[in-house]
């Protein structure tokens, strides 16, 4: 047989193998393109949604929203900037995302981070609970962070001091406990501090002074401990500072003379010791300085007199001498004058008649004597006075 005829054979057998196989590659690749097909088809209409909704999307499914909210929430629509609670900008990046007093409950998932271009969020007066995602230091573009009124817990993030352009911050009445992250304060934009009604603790943080553009810091109702940093006089466009019910201690800065705006200075019920350090003899802006329940002695600063814009002055329960100024007479506008419970001594001044509008006069526990000053009869809108554990004598009727 000749040589040749294998070979033809073989030459056959392999022609029609690889036929074969072509054939086959080819109907593999046809149920290839026909899935590929069908699932680009699935998921056409998620990839046809932004980024940004697709991100809100998957935040919904920890941050329950209620129905008249999240039917408005269509994963077929190009982008959110239609969706209730979305604002967005003329990129249609969601730059806002306002839910307060909608009912949402859940949890604040981590996809929050993914809102490259959020500048404000406002979720509260809602149910939400959990732990504030670590991923909000994400939102560099944040300017106002609303999380207050919910059942929020756990630390405070550091990571939240990335948001370098934040100027409101608002996480009162929730449980947030730990300590207020010292670089969290060093952001010379934040205009407005509001962190009253939670379980936070440790010290203020001296990075507080930092807050070059603070105007309201509300820490009240907490348990903060330690002194009252030095730095706060940094703060020089700080209108209301809240302190009260905590444990802070020590003396009182003289540095608070550097704010010459100050209006609303509260630090009842603290530890404060020692004399009140600071003044504002020109161009006073106080209208609420009480200091009721530490331990601040001394007498009563004559410089009060200044602050013709003070309505409530509030001294109760602390270890204050010496006399009542006559310059509290100067006060037109006082409403409150809380003495009572200190070792004041000397007579009521008759010139305190001349604040026509006070209503609640409280000097008792004292040591004042005298005679009762006719005068006060003139205080018409007077509706409560109390002189009682004095050494004072005669009416004013």
């Amino acid at each position: 047989m000749p040589l040749w005829i294998p070979g033809g054979l073989i030459s056959t057998q392999i022609l029609f193998f690889c036929k074969s196989h072509a054939q086959k590659s080819m109907k593999m690749r046809l149920v290839l393109w026909l899935w590929f097909m069908l699932f680009s088809t699935l998921v056409w209409s998620s990839w046809s949604l932004s980024p940004d909704g697709v991100a809100l999307l998957a935040l919904s499914k920890s941050l329950m929203l209620p129905g008249s909210t999240i039917s408005t929430w269509s994963a077929s629509d190009a982008t959110p900037c239609k969706w209730k609670g979305v604002l967005c900008d003329k990129m249609n990046h969601a730059i806002s995302l306002n839910l307060s007093s909608s009912g949402v409950s859940g949890s604040l998932g981590p996809q929050i981070g993914l809102l490259n271009y959020l500048q404000v969020l406002d979720l509260s007066i809602n149910n939400i609970s959990g732990s504030i995602p670590p991923e909000l230091g994400n939102c560099s573009m944040l300017e106002q962070l609303d999380l207050s009124q919910n059942l929020l817990s756990g630390k405070i993030p550091a990571s939240m001091s990335n948001l370098k352009k934040l100027s409101s911050l608002s996480l009162y009445y929730n449980s947030f406990s730990g300590t207020i992250p010292e670089e969290l304060f060093k952001n010379q934009f934040l205009e407005e501090v509001y962190l009253h009604d939670n379980q936070l603790s440790g010290s203020i943080p001296f990075s507080v002074g930092e807050m070059t553009s603070l105007k309201a810091l509300w820490l009240h109702e907490n348990m903060l401990s330690g002194v009252l940093p030095s730095s706060i006089g940094n703060c020089t466009k700080l209108e209301e500072l809240y302190l009260l019910d905590n444990q802070l201690s020590g003396s009182l800065p003289e540095t608070l003379s550097e704010i010459k705006g100050l209006k609303v200075f509260d630090a009842t019920n603290n530890s404060f010791t020692g004399e009140i350090p600071f003044s504002f003899e020109k161009n006073c802006k106080l209208e609420i300085f009480i200091l009721s329940f530490n331990y601040i002695k001394g007498e009563i600063p004559s410089w009060l007199g200044n602050c013709r814009s003070l309505q409530q002055l509030g001294f109760v329960n602390n270890s204050l001498s010496g006399k009542i100024p006559t310059s509290l007479g100067l006060l037109s506008n006082l409403t409150y004058l809380l003495l009572s419970q200190n070792s004041l001594s000397g007579p009521i001044p008759p010139e305190i008649s001349n604040c026509r509008l006070l209503q609640w006069l409280e000097l008792d526990a004292n040591q004042l004597e005298g005679t009762v000053p006719r005068e006060l009869a003139n205080l018409r809108n007077l509706s409560k006075l109390i002189l009682r554990d004095n050494n004072l004598s005669g009416s004013i009727m």
